[in-house]
């Protein structure tokens, strides 16, 4: 959805006091067309080519948080991105080690060395300064990553590093459940994980192991 008017009017307010504390004036020798330039990087930065894409909730806080960066007063927006990619983080790895690594340990003998494989081979920055030591999740982030598509001549806006594991493991978890028979509820009880299937999802509260499974049941996780 994209900004309301009040949005709008408040980017259009806020613009000449950001340009003004990093001194992007005409008195400083810029012109309209430099200062319009400067615009458009800062919202390169955050993922836009235009305020016409910003959407109103996610897009405008970041848009909100880079004038406020502009205009000096960055500790704030600095704790609130920091904070809310610091918790995304901790979601993410959380998930991955506590739901996704169970179920790949079923089919893979050594799940961490298979984990720290695709760590490797996603992220090959690590192979060109590599310290003593493996990659692990607590390497990566989740800050969403933003790259120029020369194609589109835009930005685009992908999955962070913990993000792109955590669809990576979910995909080979699924095809090593199809290729062993297994059904979402068989792969997560032998798992010993909840069960989030049609069966099981009325009667979480139960140990979903020893519900009777119908051979017919509707899988509606993810894997």
């Amino acid at each position: 959805m994209k900004l309301s008017a009040a949005q709008v009017q408040f980017f259009w307010r806020e613009w000449p006091k950001a340009c003004k504390a990093q001194c992007w004036t005409k008195e400083r020798g810029f012109t309209a067309a430099d200062i319009d330039a400067k615009r458009k990087e800062m919202l390169a930065r955050v993922g836009f080519n235009s305020l016409t894409e910003v959407d109103r909730v996610k897009g405008f806080t970041r848009v909100k948080n880079e004038l406020l960066i502009l205009k000096g007063k960055n500790i704030q927006a600095g704790i609130e991105g920091h904070t809310q990619h610091e918790n995304d983080k901790r979601v993410l790895i959380n998930f991955i080690v506590t739901d996704q690594i169970p179920c790949l340990e079923l089919y893979v003998e050594d799940s961490m060395a298979y984990m720290t494989a695709i760590l490797e081979d996603k992220n090959r920055w690590w192979k060109i300064d590599r310290p003593n030591r493996q990659i692990r999740l607590e390497d990566l982030d989740a800050k969403p990553i933003f790259k120029w598509d020369a194609k589109t001549q835009s930005m685009r806006e992908f999955p962070s590093q913990l993000h792109q594991i955590q669809y990576t493991l979910s995909a080979r978890i699924n095809t090593f459940r199809n290729e062993s028979n297994h059904t979402v509820h068989e792969m997560r009880t032998l798992a010993g994980l909840r069960c989030k299937c049609s069966v099981c999802i009325p009667t979480l509260a139960q140990d979903c192991a020893t519900q009777t499974q119908p051979s017919d049941v509707k899988e509606t996780q993810p894997f």
